[in-house]
């Protein structure tokens, strides 16, 4: 195999992986999955408080809210792939400030509720994670307001 055969194979690749979005439903599905895992946090947190439960519940949502976010729309055209491109580049750079400006924020907040007691924390995946999903699902909901 030449290397220009192998680049060629590798381009059609990745332009299928472009085509790799779920159908319509699953966005319906996905949002069912989020809203009950989210008011099973809720009822959870109220009531028993079981660390295992939740987070099995956040893992569920965190699933429901990737099938949001990868689901085609009723009309996919070029301006909705524009679009979600704009929404996933948007959401990956608040991420990354989400992420860098999150432990000291907390630090400040622990800092001035009980002085000396702040520490510098990690942000944990589950928060980055929700972070991402939630900018790019609002965001490209709201982009879409705008353009139609």
């Amino acid at each position: 195999m030449t290397s220009k055969s192998f680049i060629a194979c590798e381009r059609e690749r990745f332009k299928n992986l472009e085509k790799l979005q779920l159908p319509y439903w699953m966005k319906k599905f996905g949002i069912g999955i989020a809203i009950l895992a989210f008011l099973a946090l809720f009822v959870n947190k109220f009531t028993a408080d079981v660390p295992e439960f939740s987070m099995g519940v956040k893992y569920a949502l965190l699933v429901g809210l990737l099938f949001i976010s990868v689901s085609r729309d009723k009309i996919e055209d070029e301006l909705i792939t524009k679009l979600r491109m704009q929404s996933y580049t948007f959401a990956f750079v608040m991420g990354v400030v989400f992420t860098l400006v999150q432990p000291f924020v907390n630090f400040f907040v622990d800092d001035l509720i009980k002085p000396g007691s702040g520490l510098i924390k990690d942000t944990g995946d589950f928060e980055v994670l929700w972070m991402l999903l939630t900018v790019q699902v609002f965001s490209f909901e709201m982009l879409k307001r705008f353009y139609r």
